[in-house]
C-alpha cells in the first residue's frame, strides 16, 4: 500500500465507523438517560445515568470534531483560539468523568454482591453523589493546564504552505500529556480498576445465593456493569499501547511510509476508543432482561402514540371531508333556486 492508500483508508474509516459511533452513540445515550431516570435512586443506576450525559458530550466534543478533521478536513480548532482550548479541556474532562462513573459503578456492584452486610451497606446514593462531585472537581483541576498551554501553532513547509494546528506548546506539559494524561488516566488506570472490580464482582456473583441477588433489576445492573467493563477494557488496550509507542519513538527518524502507517493506526485506535462511550445502551440491552423490558415498553408507548396520532389525523380529515360535503349539499340547492 502507498501512503495515499493509508490516508484514504483512514478517511473512509472515519466516515463510516466514526460517524456511525457518533449517531448511534448519541441516540443510545439519550434513550439510556430516559430509561435510567426512574431508577436513579439506586447508586449504580445513578452513576450510569450520569455517565450517559458525559458520553453524549464526549461523542459530540471529542469524536465528532476528530471525524470532521480526519475525513472532511474541517478543523475549527486550527482557526479559533477559544474552540482550540475549550474543546481540548472539555473532551479530556468528560471522557475521564465518564470512565470514572463506570469505575464507581463497578465498585458499587462489588459492594452490593458482597456476602457481608457491612460491605453491602457501603452502597449508598449519597456516597455516589459525593464521589461524582469530588471526581468532577479533581479531574477539572488537573485538566486546567490544557487551557494555559494549548494554542494554535503555524508551520511552513518547504513549498511555502502554512499549516495551522491546535497543540500543546509547553515541553513539560507535553511529557505529562504523553505519559500520564493520555495513556494512564483514560487508559491503563481505569482498565486496572475495572479489571479488578469486575473480577471481584464476578466472583461474588458466582458464590452468591438467590436471596442476595433476588431483585431482578439488581441482577440486571450487575450484568450491565460486568459486560460494559469488557467492552471498555478491550479498546483501551490498543489505544494505550499506541500512545506509549508514539511517545517512545518520538525521537526516532521515520520514513513517510512509516509515518502514514502510524497515523492510520493512531486514527483507528482513537476512534475505536469511543466504543466505550457509544455502546453502553446496546450493552445494557443485550445483558439485562429488565432493561430490555423497559425499552420494549418505551417502544410500544411511542408506537401506540404515533399510531393514535395518525388515526386521529385520519379521522379529522375524514370529518372535514364529510362536513364539507354536507355544506355543499345545503348550499347548492339554494343556488339552483
Amino acid at each position: 500500500m502507498s501512503t495515499s492508500s493509508f490516508a484514504n483508508t483512514g478517511t473512509l474509516f472515519g466516515i463510516y465507523a466514526g460517524l456511525g459511533l457518533v449517531i448511534f452513540g448519541i441516540t443510545g445515550n439519550i434513550i439510556n438517560i430516559y430509561l435510567l431516570y426512574p431508577t436513579r435512586s439506586i447508586p449504580s443506576s445513578y452513576l450510569l445515568f450520569i455517565a450517559s450525559f458525559f458520553n453524549i458530550i464526549s461523542l459530540a466534543e471529542a469524536l465528532l470534531p476528530r471525524v470532521l478533521t480526519q475525513s472532511f478536513s474541517i478543523d475549527g480548532s486550527s482557526t479559533n483560539m477559544f474552540w482550540c482550548r475549550s474543546r481540548s479541556l472539555i473532551s479530556y474532562t468528560v471522557t475521564l468523568l465518564s470512565l470514572t462513573c463506570v469505575c464507581l459503578a463497578s465498585i458499587d456492584r462489588f459492594f452490593v454482591t458482597c456476602r457481608s452486610a457491612t460491605w453491602r451497606n457501603r452502597s449508598k446514593l449519597i456516597t455516589a453523589k459525593i464521589a461524582v462531585l469530588i471526581a468532577t472537581l479533581v479531574i477539572t483541576s488537573i485538566n486546567i493546564p490544557i487551557v494555559i498551554y494549548t494554542t494554535i501553532t503555524e508551520t511552513t513547509s518547504s513549498t511555502g504552505v502554512i499549516t495551522r494546528k491546535c497543540s500543546v506548546v509547553n515541553p513539560t506539559f507535553v511529557i505529562y500529556q504523553n505519559w500520564v494524561l493520555r495513556p494512564i488516566l483514560p487508559g491503563i488506570l481505569p482498565g486496572i480498576i475495572l479489571g479488578i472490580t469486575g473480577w471481584l464482582t464476578y466472583r461474588n456473583v458466582a458464590s452468591a445465593t438467590g436471596q442476595q441477588l433476588r431483585d431482578t433489576f439488581q441482577r440486571g445492573l450487575t450484568s450491565m456493569v460486568l459486560l460494559q467493563i469488557i467492552v471498555i477494557v478491550i479498546p483501551l488496550a490498543p489505544f494505550s499501547t499506541m500512545i506509549i509507542y508514539q511517545s517512545l519513538t518520538a525521537s526516532v527518524p521515520k520514513s513517510a511510509y512509516r509515518v502514514a502507517q502510524e497515523t492510520l493506526v493512531s486514527n483507528i485506535t482513537n476512534i475505536l476508543l469511543h466504543i466505550s462511550y457509544a455502546s453502553n445502551f446496546y450493552v445494557y440491552l443485550i445483558s439485562a432482561p429488565s432493561y430490555r423490558q423497559k425499552f420494549l415498553q418505551l417502544f410500544k408507548v411511542c408506537y401506540h402514540k404515533n399510531h393514535q396520532n395518525n388515526r386521529i389525523g385520519t379521522i379529522t380529515r375524514g370529518q372535514l371531508g364529510t362536513n364539507r360535503l354536507s355544506i355543499e349539499k345545503q348550499i347548492l340547492p339554494r343556488i339552483s333556486n
